[in-house]
Parts: structure tokens; sequence; C-alpha cells
């Protein structure tokens, strides 16, 4: 069998066992980019006015849960360093803040210190606050991240059923950290 036929066979067998690794996705104007873990696929998403950019990150599976992941620009941030930032997220004026803008929609469970690379944020869970209309939500809990550089907010929002939450949560935590927000 000649070398070419191998390298054949072999990519056909890796692509039907799923070996591949995910695609990274990066937006080249502001800089968000994610490599998604072992399972899961990046796309470009749809959002509001508010976002500059707006990846999915979701097993091929589904599509009520998975994960969102946004940058926001923040101008008013540009006179700040990374290191003003992350001591700003230590504070507790920090996971108040956090705690109070989440709770118009969440009811939140917890607050807690997120570091990646250099960066600090906050690591949340939560669950929807009931809606009228909306039944769905009251079977969902959120696992989101805020991260704040120089440049903006980034955003991750993952979402899973109440009930496989604890197993799921490492797989959110994965995608949260497999996040290069634009710095």
């Amino acid at each position: 069998m000649s070398v070419r036929a191998v390298v054949c066979v072999l990519a056909v067998a890796f692509t039907l066992s799923g070996a591949f690794a995910a695609e990274p996705l990066r937006d080249d104007a502001t800089g968000l980019a994610v490599l998604p873990p072992d399972g899961y696929k990046a796309e470009r998403a749809e959002g509001d006015a508010r976002y500059a950019v707006v990846f999915a990150v979701q097993k091929a599976d589904e599509a009520e849960t998975g994960c969102k992941i946004a940058f926001q620009a923040a101008p008013q941030n540009a006179g700040l360093t990374q290191p003003e930032i992350n001591a700003f997220t230590q504070k507790k004026e920090w996971t108040e803040l956090i705690r109070a803008t989440l709770s118009l929609r969440y009811d939140v469970a917890s607050v807690m210190p997120f570091e990646q690379g250099g960066l600090a944020g906050a690591a949340v869970v939560a669950d929807f606050k009931a809606t009228e209309g909306e039944p769905k939500t009251a079977e969902l809990r959120s696992y989101l991240v805020l991260i704040d550089t120089p440049k903006g907010r980034t955003t991750v929002v993952c979402v899973g059923d109440k009930a496989g939450f604890d197993a799921r949560k490492p797989e959110f935590e994965a995608i949260a950290r497999a996040v290069s927000p634009p710095r």
C-alpha cells in the first residue's frame, strides 16, 4: 500500500471515530477566539447590537443547551491596565455588581473568582427566574464567566439541564478556559 493510500485510510478512520480536534474560531476584527474542547463545534451566532461578535459552542446534537461567547467593546476600560482591572474584580463591589446585574434575570447561586492567563473575572452559577409562558427555563441552569480587559468584556454563558448540570459543569468550565478574550 502506498504512503498516500495509508494517509487516506487513516484520515477516513480518524474522521469516522471523531478523533479530530475541534476547529478554532477567531474574529479578526476584535481578536475574540475560542478553541472548543473535543466533541464541541464553534460557529458564529447572531447576537444583539450590544455585541461586536457572538460565537456558539455546542455539541453536534444540541439545540437548547451549550454555550454562547460574546464580546462587548468597553471604551471606558481603555484607560485602565489589566492589573487595575484584575484588582477591581477581586473587590467585594465587583461581586455585588455582578450579582445585582444578573439578578434581574437570574436567581444567582454563586459568584466565584475566575482567573485565566493573567485575566481575572467572575464565574457564576445561576438559574433563570421563572417567566410566564416559558416553562422550560425552570429546567435549566447557567454557568456564566465574565472577563474584562482594556478592550471590553467577554462573556461566556453556558446553559444545561438542571438534572445533569453538575456532571456537565466541568465541560462548561473547559469551554470558558478555551476562550481567548481580546486584549
